[in-house]
């Protein structure tokens, strides 16, 4: 299957998420940052494909991110007022344009059977990334489900002796 690869912020345009399947695990890779600037590591899960129950997408606002941001925005118009602060003044104002940016997310959730979920945010403009992951999750959950329906390979198995059967006559 193929590799999702995502970036999750515009500063840190060098740290990618990724979402891909390796033999039968779903394996996630999300870096974590400090409010959208400063890396702080990554975080990696290895989900067993059938343990996988559900996947969801959903619109989310993170508040904290939301209103450090708004903090960060205001207080750069202290800066503005004084000659030698002003770059400064206007470093700040897009950092907490940034931040403020990157509080709106596409979130992407995968449920256990154990009931855990994991969870990988999306930035707005990577929603089509998100769409695509949780298509691949849903195929992944289909061919599970198919694989385990004992029901259809007893059918199967049954047709494929009668038409063995026939074969011979």
């Amino acid at each position: 299957m193929d590799t999702i690869t995502y970036s999750t912020g515009p500063l840190t345009y060098y740290l990618k998420g990724e979402i891909f399947v390796e033999q039968n695990f779903l394996k996630l890779k999300l870096p974590k940052t400090i409010l959208a600037l400063i890396p702080l590591g990554t975080t990696k899960e290895n989900v067993p494909v059938q343990q996988i129950s559900s996947v969801s997408l959903n619109f989310k606002l993170n508040l904290i991110r939301f209103f450090a941001g708004l903090i960060i925005m205001v207080g750069s118009n202290a800066y503005f007022s004084y000659k030698f602060t002003f770059i400064f003044g206007i470093i700040m104002l897009l950092w907490g344009l940034i931040i403020l940016y990157t509080s709106f997310t596409k979130e992407l959730r995968v449920a256990t059977t154990a009931g855990k979920e994991y969870s990988m945010p999306f930035l707005i403009p990577e929603k089509d990334k998100a769409l695509q992951a949780e298509q691949m999750i849903n195929n992944i959950i289909a061919g599970r489900l198919n694989d385990t329906n004992n029901r259809k390979v007893a059918e199967d198995q049954t047709r494929t002796i009668v038409d063995a059967i026939k074969n011979i006559k």
